[in-house]
């Protein structure tokens, strides 16, 4: 289990939360996202990808 888990937490975890949050947030917010070439996605316990999603990202 990454950063720990039970009594025993990661130090840095809360860090590491805030910069994915902060880099999704840009991600989503400063660029465009257009889906070149389409892929096959399998929703079962978690989200797999048998082929891969192109997607192209450019600057908004």
């Amino acid at each position: 289990m990454s950063f720990g888990g039970g009594r025993r937490l990661c130090a840095g975890s809360d860090f590491a939360k805030l910069q994915m949050a902060i880099f999704i947030h840009y991600l989503v917010t400063k660029y465009r996202w257009k889906i070149t070439k389409e892929g096959s996605v399998t929703r079962a316990p978690g989200i797999t990808f048998k082929k891969p999603i192109c997607v192209q990202i450019t600057k908004a």
